[in-house]
Formats: structure tokens, sequence, C-alpha cells
């Protein structure tokens, strides 16, 4: 994946059963790096699950929020004319598109993709689709990783790039993808210093603030000069690993 023609043709589905994994910070941080990539104008921004403070939480991105999924009592279904709009809407641009979807719609979401062949479909339109997985290494790791392997086995000839959050712990050994054929690329969002990297880090994501609102943010206080400057190298630490995806 090496133009930019073909980059605006894609469609990246955040996906991850498990809530609390980080799904949401790999929608952000996705989203970003797209946006200053392409350009805003360039990217659609899709929230399913705006019940919930996800992507649809940052202010200064332009989310179009969409709850594609209704429930009557413990069954979940997606609301097909709701989604159709903004796969739609995608298909008939030259946008790339991020959704980021919830936790607990992953179920519906994940069948309707695979029941509609999803993938299939959207190649025979010339356009990629893209699915991101985070993952953990603490408590919930066996969790994360089935979903991983689900993802991976439901939609072969979809691209699958994993998301290693070390937030809840590291790896104890080092993760084997080479089973996962489709497995495009591995993104590391690396064990910090809890006092200060993962410190300022966090207070960026709790407020739903983007790397450009921290860059220019006269909050000195929680934002000075030595804050911005470690969210500047996190951020970089990110793009470089995308950029080898994406655009090497």
């Amino acid at each position: 994946m090496s133009t930019i023609n073909s980059l605006q043709n894609t469609a990246h589905f955040v996906m991850q059963s498990k809530g609390g994994a980080g799904k949401s910070v790999c929608s952000a941080l996705l989203s970003q790096y797209f946006i200053d990539l392409l350009g805003v104008d360039n990217v659609m921004l899709i929230d399913t699950d705006p019940s919930n403070k996800t992507l649809g939480a940052f202010s200064s991105l332009n989310v179009d929020k969409v709850d594609v999924v209704t429930r009557n009592g413990a069954e979940a279904r997606v609301n097909q004319s709701k989604f159709d709009v903004f796969i739609n809407n995608f298909v008939n641009n030259q946008k790339l598109m991020v959704v980021d979807t919830g936790s607990g719609e992953f179920l519906a979401i994940s069948s309707y993709l695979k029941v509609n062949e999803m993938p299939e479909v959207l190649d025979s339109m010339g356009k990629g689709l893209f699915i991101h997985c985070p993952v953990n290494f603490g408590q919930s790791e066996a969790e994360t990783f089935q979903t991983l392997l689900m993802l991976s086995n439901n939609f072969k000839s979809a691209n699958i790039i994993v998301w290693e959050n070390e937030y809840f712990g590291e790896a104890k050994t080092t993760p084997d993808y080479k089973k996962l054929k489709n497995v495009v690329g591995v993104v590391r969002i690396t064990k910090k210093n809890p006092d200060t990297d993962e410190k300022d880090f966090s207070n960026m994501l709790k407020n739903h603030l983007t790397f450009d609102d921290v860059d220019n943010s006269e909050d000195y206080e929680m934002f000075g000069f030595m804050q911005k400057k470690r969210i500047t190298n996190q951020q970089k630490e990110i793009y470089d690993q995308l950029n080898a995806i994406f655009t090497e």
C-alpha cells in the first residue's frame, strides 16, 4: 500500500469484542494519522457507538455518529438502512474511511460484514478493507487474541492490522502472527513510564484531545513544554509504524 490514491479507496474498521482493550484509542490515533497524511477533506470518520465516549467524543475530529445497531432485549442487529448510508457514501467517494465500532456491537457488526461478504463486495468496486484489532497482554490477553483469531478466520480476504496495547502489561513472549496469513502489519503502543509519558498520553486521551489540540494548548500546567515533547515523541513512534505499513 504505497500510493495516496489507493489509500483513499480503503475502509478501516477498528474491532474488538473485549471492552476496555484500547479500541477507541487505536481509532483516534489511526484517524489523526490518516488526516495528517491525506488531508482532512479526504478522510471520513464514523462512530457506530455514539452512546459511549469513543471516537465521537473528540470534538476536534469531524466524526459522523451513526447508531447502526438496534436492540430487542438481548438481541442486537445491524440497522441495514443506517449502515448502508455510510457504506454507499464511501463507495461513491474517493475518501478513506475509519469506522470505530463498539465492543457491545462486535457480534452484530462482524456477522453483518461476513454475511454480506463485505470484503469481496468492496474489492469488486475497487475498494480495500482493513480490520484493525487491538490486543492486550494483561488479564484480557486470551480474550483479545481470540477475537483476533476470529476476525482473521472470518475475513480471509481482508487485511488485518494488529495493535499491541501494552498499557496493561507487556508480552511475555513475542506473538507469532505467521499462521494468520492476512495479518499485514503490527502497531505497538509501548509501555511507558507511568509518571511521565504514560500520564501525559492518558491526560490527552481522557480529555479527548488530538495531538494538534495538545500542541496548541495553553494549559501549561497539564501540557507544558516537556509534556508536549513527550507526547510528540509518542506520536512519532506510532506514525513511524503506520508509515511502514501504508507508505513504504
